[in-house]
């Protein structure tokens, strides 16, 4: 498991014995990414509804997200985060402001969601590509998810990609990976 070194925040810290809402930041790079933990330590399930001012993040800004335990987007998030989370468990959220173009939500290679692999990302408005750098396993296929603005924008074939699929709003690139290392990525769209 490898260290993001990042301090991790506990939002709700005096409110309970146990906190319950967490915020990772990484602003090392830039690109600004956000990971949001909410844990449920009640037999029950929970109902969570924080304001994003409460969270650190803008509170005028809608955030797109990505479940990494469901392995899904979740609908955008607009001044409040609400959200139900079952007894025992937990929901950890990657979380990025709604773009007008396609950006990475997420990737599969650790529950912070590209904050320890993720070297370098970027958007050319002019070739419509997202183009990036990460540290990939060898011998693990690595998913790219990456969040389009709507369902007008398709993703064309990406380079060194074993597959794409595109479902609505969320694309999916897997890339193989027989060794570790760093990789270039990137996305044509349309």
């Amino acid at each position: 498991m490898p260290s993001h070194g990042l301090p991790a925040r506990p939002v709700d810290l005096f409110e309970s014995d146990l906190p319950g809402v967490w915020l990772l930041t990484d602003d090392r790079h830039s690109v600004r990414r956000d990971v949001i933990g909410l844990f449920n330590w009640d037999d029950g399930e929970k109902f969570f509804s924080d304001s994003l001012e409460k969270l650190g993040l803008d509170g005028k800004t809608d955030y797109v997200a990505f479940d990494y335990w469901k392995n899904a987007l979740v609908p955008t998030i607009k001044r409040q985060l609400q959200i139900i989370v079952p007894g025992q468990s937990c929901c950890v959220l990657a979380v990025r402001p709604v773009a007008n173009h396609p950006q990475l939500i997420s990737t599969s290679r650790h529950i912070t969601q590209g904050i320890v692999d993720v070297l370098e990302e970027k958007w050319d408005s002019a070739t419509k590509t997202l183009s990036g750098r990460s540290k990939v396993v060898g011998g693990d296929p690595y998913e790219l998810r990456i969040v389009v603005p709507d369902n007008n924008w398709s993703a064309a074939a990406p380079m060194i990609a074993d597959s794409i699929t595109q479902n609505d709003n969320l694309v999916r690139v897997t890339i193989p990976s027989a060794n570790s290392g760093e990789v270039s990525w990137s996305v044509k769209f349309k």
